[in-house]
């Protein structure tokens, strides 16, 4: 018997999900959670990004104006905020204005038999799975490293492999509104020993609605060799997956020791009012009015950054990628730096590039 159908009894509450997961796809594609296989896209294989919400789902979600009676007031453009000796000036997923986190003065706290903490006076929150030490702090930079097969999974995690090295804002199930405005502003460093896993591909930024069995709805995804015609394996595609599960190629393949610095800016809506907006290294790579929530989900969800490596769920995947020696993947995130806006705010719409932007 697998790892992957020994996993199915760890967990009784997820014995029917895996089950059916374990019958509907291959050993090489198994989702992380069941969905519909059925949907046509114009690409080599369906991208299987499914995502677990961590937290249970809040029945009186946080997606109103007044969740916020008093927005952050902090200026932007104050000395303290670059990214060497900076100070951080946090806040909710639901507050407005502008908010930063500079890790310098930041402690990321002890856990055990869990897949996370909340961290900065609870405004953020790890995702990992399934090491406890998975997200760590170097300077001011976080730190994001995950092997599969060390340290061993304990009794507590239904996994069999560890696969995911996140944070996030809180909380999870947000729920942003129509015309909820974002930008976010981070850099990301490929470890000295990054090697390209042409097995499987992974995130390393994702914006969630919070549904089970729901994909992400924005993401920033590593391909795999053979997922996508003329392109090879390590190259950086923008997901939307709220327009048809778009994949958009930017021809960025990073290497090991490379640091990129990327610019994310979003307006949540339909086709008629969204927008989408990537910048990587100060090239704007993707610029379209598009939606950029479901249809049956309308709304702005949970950002996260990291590392989501699901493929790793399955033994096959982790063989394929340790015969080509990729053993693990560490990565490394910089000073974060994010706006919040609703319709009717002052600042609503104004280029905020500048703000956002890695020094």
């Amino acid at each position: 018997m697998s790892n992957l159908h020994v996993s199915c009894y760890k967990n009784s509450m997820f014995l029917f999900l895996v089950l059916a997961v374990c019958f509907s796809c291959t050993d090489d594609d198994i989702l992380i959670e069941a969905i519909d296989q059925s949907e046509d896209i114009s690409v080599q294989e369906r991208n299987p990004n499914e995502e677990e919400p961590i937290e249970s789902i809040d029945p009186n979600p946080v997606n109103n104006d007044s969740s916020n009676p008093n927005p952050i007031d902090t200026d932007p453009n104050d000395s303290d905020l670059t990214d060497n000796g900076c100070n951080t000036n946090g806040g909710l997923a639901s507050d407005t204005g502008f908010k930063s986190w500079c890790w310098e003065d930041i402690t990321i706290p002890d856990y055990s038999a869990s897949k996370g903490t909340s961290f900065s006076q609870g405004e953020l929150h790890i995702d990992s799975e399934c090491y406890e030490k998975q997200v760590s702090k170097e300077g001011n930079r976080l730190k994001f490293k995950v092997n599969p097969t060390y340290p061993a999974v304990e009794n507590w995690c239904s996994r069999d492999f560890n696969m995911r090295a996140e944070i996030r804002t809180k909380p999870w199930n947000i729920r942003h509104s129509k015309g909820t405005e974002e930008w976010f502003g981070w850099s990301y460093t490929f470890g000295d020993n990054y090697v390209i896993d042409k097995n499987s591909q992974w995130l390393f930024f994702q914006v969630h609605p919070g549904m089970f069995g729901v994909s992400p709805h924005t993401e920033l995804m590593i391909a795999k060799d053979g997922q996508f015609n003329g392109h090879d394996a390590g190259e950086i595609y923008v997901v939307n997956s709220a327009n048809g599960k778009e994949y958009h190629p930017t021809g960025i393949t990073p290497k090991a020791g490379e640091t990129i610095k990327i610019v994310v800016h979003a307006i949540w809506g339909d086709a008629s009012n969204g927008l989408l907006q990537v910048w990587i290294n100060g090239e704007k790579l993707y610029d379209r009015q598009v939606a950029t929530v479901y249809d049956s989900y309308p709304w702005g969800g949970n950002a996260k950054w990291g590392i989501y490596k699901w493929p790793w769920a399955n033994e096959n995947s982790v063989q394929k990628s340790l015969q080509q020696g990729v053993e693990q993947l560490e990565t490394y995130m910089g000073p974060l730096r994010m706006i919040t806006r609703r319709p009717g705010d002052s600042d609503y719409g104004n280029d905020s590039y500048s703000l956002v932007a890695p020094h």
